[in-house]
């Protein structure tokens, strides 16, 4: 099944995520501090690719500013739906919800200063062409932030480095921070 499988079991599932993670962001605050350190500040393009319900967008809006711009993204209508309603709950107006079709999100060339993608790249089906699309929008001095997701360190950095077009600027525990090569 695909990922954005409307099934009612896909449905239900997702519906399911998204209430542990609201229990798990309740019971463990704090969540939003993996944008620390990320380089997000007044007037940024930010783009959170595979944002899922928005759990990082509070975060990112109040760290870009009035002046900034952060694009929330995501395969799945269903996540596009959270994302939009906590938006507009939060009165996030500088987020904008944006559908990825067929591996494309409709975010200009050059144009975000960083991208980040948080527990989902182990679930890409092909890496290559989701880091060059991700390539594609991120601004010549921009910077993607890579979590690995569900997968070893070293699957992620072999996905990363195969694909071309990045290098590896710097790692933490949680991420890889990538510049364009």
């Amino acid at each position: 099944m695909d990922y954005q499988g409307t099934t009612a079991r896909s449905l239900l599932a997702y519906h399911a995520m998204v209430a542990v993670y609201a229990v798990q962001d309740f019971l463990v605050r704090g969540h939003e501090r993996a944008l620390d350190g990320f380089g997000i500040g007044p007037g940024s393009i930010v783009v959170d690719y595979g944002c899922g319900p928005g759990r990082y967008l509070a975060k990112a809006s109040r760290l870009a500013g009035p002046s900034g711009r952060v694009f929330a993204a995501d395969i799945s209508e269903v996540a596009l739906r959270y994302a939009s309603a906590r938006a507009a709950r939060l009165g996030l107006a500088n987020v904008t919800p944006l559908p990825i079709r067929d591996g494309r999100c409709p975010i200009p060339d050059a144009s975000a200063d960083l991208v980040y993608a948080l527990d989902m790249f182990h679930a890409v089906r092909d890496p290559n062409a989701f880091l060059a699309e991700i390539h594609r929008f991120t601004k010549p001095r921009g910077a993607l932030i890579l979590e690995d997701g569900h997968q070893a360190r070293t699957v992620t950095r072999r996905k990363l480095l195969d694909a071309g077009g990045w290098r590896i600027e710097s790692e933490t525990r949680r991420h890889l921070r990538c510049t364009r090569a």
